[in-house]
């Protein structure tokens, strides 16, 4: 078993407990759910996906860029759909996936620079830095002013790859983030 925890702003009470087995998880998680501690209710919860360490020790791990294949609706790409469906990592495209744009239809050219609007007043670099450092590439956050971002990665598909994984995911109970591709 190995813990992380970050005692940074925006990161405090946040922990990421990495256990050997699924087995050893789920009997914590029933064990300790809504147990309290320092004052507070534990909310406890599965990750969303295996860690990497673990797929590396038990020799599963692919690298975040080659996980996921975008699929293309065009008839033209239907041989490439059809070797990527042997493909057992193969996602369908999403509804957030879809919204990689600007709401006002214009398009923005895929770009190493994600761009993060209407973040909530309490999201800082930091915050958004332990985020999308999960996806190979990243290289910086900053944010100009409140509520703007811009995430850097060291090229475009490392970029697409964490806006897929992250546009749409919920910063706070009302605030969702909201990524487009940024100008490079």
């Amino acid at each position: 078993m190995e813990i992380i925890t970050l005692r940074r702003d925006g990161l405090r009470g946040q922990a990421w407990v990495i256990f050997d087995d699924v087995q050893s998880a789920t009997a914590a998680l029933q064990a300790e759910q809504g147990f309290t501690f320092f004052g507070k209710d534990l909310q406890l919860a599965y990750a969303n996906e295996t860690s990497d360490r673990i797929a590396k020790r038990n020799g599963t791990y692919v690298p975040k860029a080659k996980r996921k294949k975008s699929t293309q609706p065009s008839t033209e790409s239907a041989a490439a759909n059809d070797s990527a469906a042997n493909d057992d990592m193969v996602e369908p495209e999403t509804q957030q996936q879809q919204q990689q744009f600007p709401p006002n239809g214009q398009q923005v050219q895929p770009s190493h620079i994600l761009f993060a609007t209407d973040l909530p007043a309490e999201c800082n670099e930091m915050m958004l830095a332990m985020l999308f450092r999960q996806y190979a590439g990243f290289k910086e956050v900053r944010i100009p002013r409140q509520g703007l971002g811009f995430i850097e990665f060291e090229d475009e598909p490392h970029a697409t790859l964490a806006l897929e994984r992250l546009n749409g995911f919920k910063l706070t109970t009302t605030d969702t983030l909201k990524l487009t591709y940024g100008k490079s």
